[in-house]
């Protein structure tokens, strides 16, 4: 109950009791990384795959060379090792955004950096990224630069690319000055954080530089790297984010302080967090604090509010939002020490363990924000140096501390299962959900409570979903039989609005049945709506009746009650595949929905065939089927083509009953 109230107080919600997990992530994921029209996966690995808002689309950043159509070769003498490629979830189509990297075809050497760091729209038709392909005529330099993809635009029409790296007020493109270490085909310029960088109508995108421009609209090319800049596309208007605050009068200027590592847009647009040095001419500091240039801080920034918005901090040492902390007091910053100076963490954030790989994740409203550290809660000094999982509320009049909630810990050690830090999270629209990737299969703290049975030994990096509002926690990766996958999860998994679906990258080869390419592909786990259990009230299925139901492309399923407690189930199949059965029902002490039993089989031919599955509930439940007579519940039917990986489920009413037994 405490855990769901500190939640519910961070996230505003009236919440008075845990909720009943309605929903889970069944066996294995559909496989995005395909060419379905040829029924061929990607011949190298996929990184990354950003999924809209809306769920349906899935923006994927690849080696592969087989995705490029037919009329789409390469240029003669060269090839390009992928690109981004944007996958219909409904549809299964496959549609190339942009070139990857180009190499020279008789050497193989390096001729010009590509597309990456895709980022999607809500509605998918907008895609942003970073090239040092010139997509438009006016882009004429050698470094790279930020683009957006219009979907409903075929390529070579104009309008196709729009060029977000570009002067406020029109389209001329950023100059850069020369890099320290020249880079030819890669020169550096302008980039974008991978997922996060676009809103949700696809109108803004925030971008950072890598090299010193011109942006937004300097004279010459000397404002230093590591800016942040928010492009309004419908505006033409670029605007700095990175700006300096006058420590005099605490205002906000219009002079760059750079230090910027990566960016996240809120899904409004309005709200940028980043991560960055250089925060001490930025935001405020408390006195007896000691800002260092070269430190990282997680920094927020609500732009939609004008130039005089402050930079503000995510988390840290120091509260500097307490109004109880009066401007000139000082503190000596110790771990344990208490007060309204003080912050929720007991070191600043990137102390013991480094965050400049890091983001923070940010809701769609930009008042939310997830992010990871090694810095435990105040006062507990005793936590392990591994990243955890924090959730903060930036609503103004909130001070650091009421607003952040401690969600993970891990412990003081060695052990994988307790001590592993979380690699990285991501927000859903919807502020309710997130997804982790971490090695740790114990979460150890009692804020969020894991669903299903975690992985017995420690391995892989996996995927977890978390729901704030019930204040669970679940793994999300599972193989294609409901077993345990073989390798690791990349970092930067992405949710849809609703938390619904989760894409991913993964080197696991038994995610989806028919996994042949041995590299890592890119996956949309989906969480499918947990049926409820049959009443035991409602009528069984009588011994030798059957039951047809068809979803999908002719998959048929037939069940017939056997003596003993027996189910056979007969699964009708088009083509080679996997076939899966899980039953559920109410059972167990407390009685509440539990897997019951489980079969697995294999279709082999290429025409229409069938499968028979055996359910028969496993040991631990048969005493309980003896005493009971008949314990009913429902069955879901999953098949995954051999080929493709291609899904379609049943779910059906099932009775596991006890010779001559009725229902009582």
């Amino acid at each position: 109950m405490r855990r769901i109230a500190v939640i519910a107080a961070v996230l505003g919600m009236a919440l008075l009791a845990p909720a009943t997990a309605s929903a889970f992530y069944g066996n294995g994921a559909q496989i995005v990384s395909a060419d379905f029209a040829r029924g061929e996966q990607g011949d190298d690995a996929t990184v990354f795959a950003a999924i809209s808002a809306d769920g349906r689309y899935v923006a994927i950043q690849t080696r592969a060379r087989n995705f490029f159509g037919d009329d789409d070769p390469d240029p003669p003498g060269r090839y390009r090792a992928g690109g981004i490629f944007r996958f219909d979830l409904e549809t299964k189509a496959l549609q190339k955004v942009a070139d990857g990297d180009l190499f020279d075809e008789a050497t193989n050497g390096f001729l010009r950096r590509g597309a990456s760091n895709p980022s999607i729209s809500a509605d998918g038709r907008s895609v942003a990224f970073a090239t040092a392909e010139p997509l438009v005529p006016a882009d004429l330099n050698d470094h790279v630069d930020v683009y957006v993809r219009d979907m409903s635009v075929a390529i070579g029409l104009p309008g196709a690319y729009d060029l977000v790296s570009a002067r406020d007020g029109g389209d001329v493109p950023a100059s850069y000055g020369p890099a320290s270490v020249p880079t030819p085909g890669s020169e550096p310029g302008s980039d974008v954080s991978r997922g996060v960088a676009i809103s949700a109508d696809g109108q803004k995108v925030a971008f950072r530089t890598d090299a010193p421009t011109d942006l937004p609209a300097s004279g010459g090319v000397d404002v230093a790297a590591g800016q942040v800049f928010v492009r309004d596309r419908q505006a033409d208007s670029t605007t700095l984010v990175t700006a300096k605050r006058d420590p005099g009068s605490g205002a906000m200027t219009m002079t760059p302080a750079g230090g910027a590592f990566g960016a996240a847009l809120s899904g409004d647009g309005t709200t940028v967090a980043w991560t960055g040095n250089n925060a001490g001419e930025q935001t405020r500091f408390l006195g007896g604090e000691t800002p260092d240039a070269s430190f990282p801080y997680y920094l927020w920034r609500r732009v939609a509010d004008g130039p005089a918005a402050p930079t503000r901090r995510i988390t840290g040492l120091a509260d500097p939002d307490d109004p109880a902390c009066p401007p000139g007091s000082f503190s000596f910053f110790d771990q344990t020490s208490t007060g309204p100076c003080f912050g929720p963490l007991t070191d600043q954030e990137a102390n013991r363990t480094s965050i400049s790989g890091q983001l923070p994740a940010i809701s769609a409203d930009g008042r939310t924000v997830a992010f990871l550290t090694g810095a435990g809660p105040r006062p507990l000094a005793s936590t392990g140096p591994g990243l955890d999982l924090f959730l903060t509320r930036m609503d103004a009049g909130l001070t650091r501390k009421a607003a952040t909630v401690e969600l993970t810990r891990d412990t003081v050690g060695t052990d994988a299962a307790t001590a592993s830090p979380l690699g990285s999270v991501a927000f859903a629209a919807d502020g309710r959900h997130l997804a982790v990737t971490t090695v740790r299969t114990n979460f150890v703290l009692p804020a969020l409570q894991l669903l299903g049975e975690p992985r017995q030994v420690p391995g892989p990096r996996e995927l977890y979903a978390v729901d704030l509002q019930a204040g669970t926690i679940e793994r999300v990766t599972r193989s294609y039989s409901e077993g345990d996958i073989g390798a690791d999860v990349l970092n930067g998994p992405t949710i849809s609005a609703d938390g619904s679906r989760i894409a991913f990258a993964s080197f696991a080869g038994n995610i989806f049945f028919g996994d042949a390419n041995q590299t890592a592909d890119a996956f949309v786990a989906e969480r499918v709506p947990e049926e409820p259990p049959v009443l035991p009230s409602a009528p069984g299925i009588e011994r030798g009746s059957t039951i047809e139901a068809s979803r999908g492309p002719g998959l048929r399923v037939r069940l017939e009650e056997r003596p003993g407690g027996v189910v056979l189930i007969t699964v009708s199949v088009p083509e080679a595949g996997g076939v899966k059965a899980v039953a559920k029902a109410a059972a167990g002490q407390p009685r509440k929905p539990r897997t019951l039993a489980t079969a697995n089989g294999r279709a082999r031919g290429i025409a229409r065939s069938e499968v028979k599955l055996l359910l028969r509930p496993v040991e631990r439940y048969r005493p309980e089927l003896r005493r009971r007579g008949v314990i009913p519940g429902r069955v879901i039917v999953t098949y995954i083509t051999a080929r493709g990986g291609r899904r379609a489920s049943v779910s059906r009413a099932i009775a596991f009953r006890q010779a001559g037994r009725k229902e009582g």
